[in-house]
């Protein structure tokens, strides 16, 4: 119709037409809410795991001055029920997290926690007692926790693997005792990459119950077809963030051969397709991410594997190898466009045996800092990124005090005991960035003149060996 012909709307028609236009808009278009202490706008945080074994002595301080960054988050791993502490070994007892506390940063602890004996182990004061030591991270030294239990849940890798009844009853009591506690503690649950699924694995020795959930597509059997998330999902109102183990190994059936991955590897796998053959998998981004607004995704650990014992037999370098993990899965700024519900990145800083799936020993480098040209991308990458990445804030260590319950600085047999590093007590702010609170300069500046003191007064040895308890 000529625009000189139409008929006029009227003021009231056209604010009901308004308001059904915006009505099919809100309709069609999902709402965003930010998510437990998500970070604000597009920024996405980037993680360390650290190895502190003997042999690598790895430290949230060493990694943040190599690559000329405040590590956002660090991940450290304990058990549960919690083994007791040896106070002359220092084996045993929580996560080392007074390592995090000497970074000289505000970045967040990411705690691992496996329940490495079976479900039935686990009781409901066990997740008390964890949320009691949640709480002291928050309260007295101004940390955001981040709490993975039992992770990579569907692998018969972990003694508590293939139980999806078990698993949800024991995570929805750890929820509900460990927020009881210390309700600001974001829990994320975090399972295996679908790739592969169901690795290797059949029903034979599930229950009725387990293969009920297991068989997503009633065939009987437990097979690629099956949905490799959805049995293990908890619940909406018991899940804050939502991750997932992703690592590149190889393009061989046995993966211990070194090759440079498929550009758009991390892209395909959370996406609902497996890379290595472009077959369909369960989408963990489409179901878990992108369906659930509310939820913030990451990749709880992550990275690729360099095969130390098979370099013989491949002209690609670790460099090569490492810098094509880092370009299409770390600070790959169109794949964090393309899945903008993905605001934290775990990177799995580790060399480790695995074995491998022809059953070799494979010893396994995940790192990207221990290489000259990786690392050297790895900063220029972040550095070209802008404020794309989250950092952490500087903050003075805490000043060290013994722990109550501490022995004497020597047993009866004159071995030396580990003491304990607590922190002096800050205030937590509520809003962000309340993941990174802040320390004003004047108390940066006593707290070190604090710390002066201390080493002065000839206990600040105790800063590299001992445990926050």
């Amino acid at each position: 119709m000529p625009a000189a012909s139409r008929p006029r709307r009227s003021v009231k028609s056209t604010a009901r037409f308004v308001a059904g236009a915006a009505a099919l808009l809100a309709i069609a278009t999902p709402v965003v809410q930010a998510a437990m202490f998500e970070p604000p706008g597009d920024q996405v945080l980037f993680g360390m795991w650290f190895d502190p074994a003997d042999g690598y002595n790895d430290r949230p301080l060493d990694i943040n001055a190599r690559i000329d960054q405040n590590v956002a988050v660090f991940q450290i791993a304990q058990e549960i029920p919690l083994p007791a502490y040896n106070w002359v070994t220092g084996a045993g007892g929580p996560a080392p997290e007074n390592t995090i506390e000497l970074s000289r940063t505000d970045a967040a602890v990411f705690l691992t926690v496996y329940p490495g004996g079976g479900f039935d182990t686990v009781t409901t004061a066990d997740f008390t007692q964890l949320g009691q030591q949640i709480l002291d991270y928050q309260t007295t030294l101004n940390r955001t926790v981040f709490l993975r239990y039992a992770p990579e849940m569907q692998g018969l890798w972990n003694a508590y693997g293939q139980q999806p009844t078990a698993f949800i009853a024991s995570w929805r009591e750890c929820y509900t005792a460990v927020k009881a506690v210390a309700p600001d503690t974001i829990m994320v649950w975090a399972p295996n990459t679908p790739q592969g699924y169901p690795y290797g694995q059949s029903l034979s020795a599930s229950s009725t119950a387990d293969i009920a959930l297991l068989d997503t597509n009633n065939n009987g059997e437990l097979d690629a077809d099956d949905d490799s998330l959805a049995p293990y999902y908890p619940g909406d109102d018991v899940v804050d963030w939502i991750g997932v183990s992703i690592y590149y190994k190889g393009t061989d059936s046995a993966q211990t051969e070194n090759n440079v991955q498929p550009e758009g590897y991390c892209a395909q796998a959370i996406n609902g397709v497996n890379p290595s053959d472009g077959a369909t998998i369960t989408n963990w981004y489409a179901n878990y991410c992108e369906a659930k607004p509310d939820k913030a995704c990451m990749f709880a650990e992550s990275g690729a594997a360099y095969h130390l014992n098979n370099t013989a037999a491949t002209t690609v370098t670790r460099s090569q190898l490492q810098q094509g993990w880092i370009s299409d899965c770390i600070t790959n700024i169109s794949m964090l466009d393309e899945f903008p519900r993905l605001r934290l990145i775990m990177h799995f800083e580790y060399e480790k045996v695995e074995t491998a799936n022809d059953n070799s020993q494979d010893m396994r480098d995940f790192r990207v800092t221990n290489d000259t040209a990786a690392l050297a991308q790895l900063k220029a990458d972040f550095a070209s990124a802008g404020d794309r990445f989250s950092w952490a804030q500087s903050r003075a260590p805490p000043t060290s005090i013994s722990s109550a319950g501490a022995p004497a600085a020597t047993n009866s047999e004159g071995s030396t005991v580990v003491q304990a590093i607590t922190a002096t007590t800050r205030a937590r702010p509520t809003t962000f960035p309340s993941l990174f609170g802040t320390t004003s300069d004047g108390t940066q500046r006593a707290e070190f003149i604090e710390l002066g003191i201390m080493i002065v007064a000839g206990i600040g040895g105790a800063l590299a060996v001992m445990k926050t308890l």
